[in-house]
């Protein structure tokens, strides 16, 4: 629907507010506070309109019937709208009433829904006693978490209702009575279809490989189009039983007499399950011809699903028209735990449906049953009044595989023969589902279904290195097993991890044993480019125009040997796989294609405005790092992690600054030889902290330099583990903290305990209150600067609540174990201000940022800790509100800033000592005093 309102139509969204679907379910639809695309000159304005839903269903008479949970639902929704707004039960509308269109369905009548209304209300009604008859509470959503709701509601809240339908937007329904609108609710003049959009999603179609009336015709000897697994009524082509029958009645009859005496190789081809319709039709379009070069005649299934679709089309919903990218909104476990918990399992879950859907038997209700149950028993038929002339083999692609752990073994219980080959690429299968449905079907008895198996996947560190649509970073494989399945971590048969992890795939593929089952595996990229065990594919989407793979499937279909001649299939490679490997799975909204088509703007190349404040510190030019700093003193890596964060879910919380210094950062380390990473606004949750933080300490070695640069919210809340003096631990804000998921001292302190001792880490904190990172202190409230923000969130009683939940949930494994104390750690950090001061921000930055990498970069040598804390209190002056800190073990102070820890010490000159009294002053009694500060504070607070 979504599609074709949108593409076809050219809508800015689904014309409904809500669809109802058979099982009652409510599926959100267009914002609410937009009007709908109801009925052509009913739809309201801006101000002012209907609430539309649709139900899922054909309810004229004879079709399917309005009753059980669905009623309810629909019955439900309209009592509280109706209650809601105060309106009269005649304000509920058919469409029929508006139009001459027979919608809701001819098998419901108007008169008896108010009657059911009435009824409804009475059921569920609550007695004076308190306890409801029959009640029951409409969760569409119950088994959602709180935050990913709440972040669902707030981004509603940001989508931008500027953009309207015009008064006259509905569905074409080949209406050409014109309209009754006589005694309507909502009666506004029509304002004209806007025929420019219309034509704009044409084009947009075309550009994206449409095919041709004539392509289309071609196809269909060739093709069977699946919805749901039922053969597709509508869509860009239909299938219809009649169209079945013409393959196995005409088309492939006829293939049989022009191919004289041998035998018909007839391919069956299910594509990976997540791609749309269009996409589909388009793979079927790109092989069909090379097939039958081949001697080879193809079937192909194109199945529509949509899991990535519905994920797409909610990345769409983002304020994208706020110059905000999508990439930086998901990590990479972000978006796991967000497919996992946000509703990606059921829909998963309805793909597999799908696939088994299609296998159905006919029943009383559906004489035809599943799409691929019809196809086999028409193949079936074919096969046994010609026994032995045709010859079957299989071929899936990603969830395809899934498709046909479905269908092979049905054609073979349907009495077809059994398949010479069945291969897959990137299975996206379940290993227990392929041990449950084909293994046992693997042979050559009369009681099996096929008789060679070969699977062509990626090995672990390409999968790895593969990501979808430049927004999830590893393949679509590593997504399934990480998020999409029931319960997380599954095995799946396309992963090398989990082939080399079950004993039976070991031996069945012949993985470090000495002999095996009759199956092959083709790793890929292969030391071969050519014969039957080639494959090139770098990328989960790659492999059905990966020549070397495609040649391969011929060569085992045709039982070639590697040097007999065949066909080639033709290189396609017109764009990197890196752009192919998932753009031509799925149809992305037009927001999230040109997001993910566009390259990145390196960080360096950010524009970046100038300060206002005519006493602010001018930003230096890149030509100002200075070679001298810019080289490192001694070998080893130098690597990065910048976070900034302005855009929270809360519009309280929001901050205008953190972004800006986390790419200024980043760019300013790039210059010193920092391999930096980037985590921006939504794409720096808790997880995603914590990962990229491990991922950067991982494996260092002696002699590299680390950073982590945060610039966001700090706050303070109570200690759960008692590892605190005062009861109070001090936390980061990652963009999902009001969900309970601060990232604590505890936190930071049980990474930084990884760190070894010969690394030189340097932490750079830009927030409130961050004199230690772990004593974000709430002091009393200052006077800021006109124009200014503090980085800090208040603790409040539903945030100590949300972290306690969350601290609750988290594993014992995780618990913060004893941490090293202060003086004995070897890292070193900037804090924005002391504990009873407040990190501001202002045109754009933060100060303690602007003020840093001001010295950062324009000084021609190497500074030590002290000699740059003691530049950055003299940059802030004798009157600021805030004055950094430097906190360290003792010694540590004269070692050079960002620099390896072999041959750290520099001696300090007069000038040092006389501009850094506090700074070179002993790192115990800074640390006493602060102590001291902070417990007057906390006894002298109210």
């Amino acid at each position: 629907m979504w599609r074709h309102h949108t593409e076809t139509n050219g809508w800015n969204d689904i014309a409904q507010h809500i669809t109802i679907d058979p099982d009652g379910q409510i599926w959100l639809g267009r914002n609410w506070n937009a009007a709908p695309a109801s009925a052509k000159g009913h739809n309201g304005n801006r101000d002012v309109g209907p609430f539309m839903f649709e139900m899922i269903g054909d309810f004229d008479r004879g079709a399917d019937p309005f009753d059980g949970q669905q009623k309810e639902t629909a019955l439900g929704v309209i009592a509280a709208v109706l209650a809601r707004f105060d309106l009269a039960d005649t304000a509920l509308r058919f469409h029929n009433t508006m139009s001459s269109k027979s919608c809701p369905g001819s098998s419901i009548d108007y008169q008896q829904t108010l009657r059911d209304l009435a009824d409804y209300r009475l059921r569920t009604a609550a007695p004076r006693s308190g306890l409801a008859l029959n009640a029951r509470v409409i969760k569409p959503f119950a088994d959602e978490s709180r935050h990913m709701v709440a972040e669902a509601l707030q981004a509603l809240r940001r989508a931008d209702t500027e953009m309207t339908d015009p008064a006259d937007a509905e569905l074409d329904h080949g209406e050409r009575n014109g309209h009754d609108t006589n005694g309507t609710a909502f009666d506004f003049p029509s304002a004209g279809a806007d025929s420019s959009r219309a034509a704009l999603s044409n084009g947009q179609a075309r550009a994206r490989g449409a095919l041709t009336s004539a392509d289309l015709a071609a196809l269909r000897p060739h093709l069977i189009n699946l919805t749901a697994g039922r053969l597709s009524s509508d869509g860009e082509m239909i299938t219809t039983p009649a169209d079945v029958d013409a393959i196995f009645e005409e088309y492939l009859p006829q293939a049989l007499e022009t191919a004289k005496g041998r035998p018909v190789r007839i391919l069956f081809y299910a594509h990976g399950g997540l791609v749309s319709e269009s996409t589909g039709l388009r793979i079927a379009h790109k092989q069909v011809q090379w097939w039958r070069h081949n001697h080879v005649y193809p079937i192909h299934f194109a199945w529509e699903t949509g899991l990535f679709q519905a994920i797409a089309e909610l990345l769409g919903r983002l304020p994208v028209s706020r110059g905000l990218d999508p990439r930086e909104f998901l990590s990479d476990p972000l978006l796991e735990l967000f497919a996992h918990n946000a509703g990606g399992v059921k829909i998963w879950g309805a793909m597999k449906a799908s696939a088994q859907r299609a296998a159905e038997a006919p029943t009383a209700t559906n004489p035809i049953g599943g799409g691929a149950y019809y196809v086999a028993t028409k193949l079936a038929a074919l096969c046994n009044a010609h026994p032995g002339k045709f010859e079957l083999h299989a071929v899936g692609h990603s969830a395809g595989s899934l498709f046909h752990a479905f269908f092979v073994p049905l054609a073979r219980h349907l009495k077809a023969p059994r398949f010479k080959s069945l291969q897959f690429m990137a299975p996206a299968v379940r290993i227990d589902t392929f041990k449950d449905r084909l293994l046992p079907q693997l042979g050559n008895g009369d009681g099996h279904a096929f008789e060679d198996l070969t699977v062509y996947t990626m090995r672990r560190e390409y999968e790895r290195r593969d990501h979808c649509a430049h927004i999830y970073g590893k393949s679509l494989l590593y997504l399934i097993h990480h998020a999409l399945e029931d319960r997380r971590e599954t095995p799946i048969l396309g992963l090398e991890d989990s082939l080399r992890a079950d004993a039976d795939l070991k031996r069945l593929f012949r993985l470090g044993v000495a002999s095996g089952g009759p199956a092959n595996i083709v790793w890929s990229p292969g030391a071969n480019g050519t014969g039957r065990g080639a494959s090139q594919a770098t990328a989960h989407g790659d492999f059905d125009d990966d020549p070397a793979t495609m040649n391969s499937l011929a060569r085992h279909v045709l039982a070639l040997g590697d040097a007999d001649p065949i066909v080639d299939f033709p290189d396609p490679r017109d764009v990197s796989t890196a752009q192919r490997s998932w753009q031509d799975e799925i149809d992305w909204p037009a927001p999230i294609r040109r997001y993910a088509a566009e390259p990145r703007i390196p960080p360096q190349d950010q524009p970046q405005d100038p300060p206002q404040d005519p006493s602010s510190v001018p930003w230096p030019d890149s030509h100002a790092i200075q070679p001298a700093v810019a080289s490192a003193l001694n070998g080893g890596r130098r690597l990065a992690l910048c976070v900034g964060i302005d855009a929270y879910p809360d519009a309280a919380d929001q901050l205008g600054g953190c972004v800006n210094d986390a790419r200024r950062w980043s760019q300013a380390l790039a210059g010193l030889g920092f391999e930096p990473t980037l985590l921006l606004d939504g794409k720096a949750s808790h997880a995603a902290i914590e990962y990229g933080l491990r991922r950067l300490l991982k494996d260092c070695k002696p002699g590299d330099v680390v950073v982590f640069q945060f610039s966001g919210h700090g706050t303070q809340v109570d200690d759960l583990n008692g590892d605190e003096n005062d009861g109070l631990d001090e936390a980061l804000c990652p963009v999902d903290f009001r969900s309970g998921a601060l990232f604590l001292d505890d936190d930071i302190g049980r990474i930084l305990e990884e760190v070894p001792r010969d690394v030189n880490m340097t932490l750079f904190i830009d927030s409130c209150h961050s004199g230690t990172v772990a004593r974000f202190a709430v002091g009393a409230a200052q006077p800021r600067p006109p124009g200014s923000r503090a980085r800090y969130v208040r603790p409040t009683p539903q945030l100590q609540e949300a972290h306690r939940l969350f601290r609750t949930g988290m594993s014992a494994a995780r618990a913060a174990p004893g941490r090293r104390g202060r003086l004995d750690l070897s890292h070193v950090k900037f804090s924005a201000c002391q504990d009873n001061e407040q990190a501001l921000e202002r045109n754009g930055s933060g100060d303690f940022t602007r003020h840093a990498l001001h010295i950062l970069q324009g000084n021609a040598a190497p500074l030590n800790h002290a000699q740059f804390q003691a530049r950055l209190l003299k940059a802030f002056g004798p009157q600021t509100l805030q004055r950094p800190r430097l906190d360290c073990a003792d010694g540590i102070e004269t070692r050079v800033l960002l620099q390896p820890l072999s041959g750290h010490a520099q001696p300090s000159t007069g000038q040092d000592r006389e501009e850094s009294p506090i700074a070179m002053g002993n790192a115990r009694s800074q640390q006493a005093v602060q102590l001291l500060s902070r417990a007057m504070q906390v006894l002298t607070q109210p």
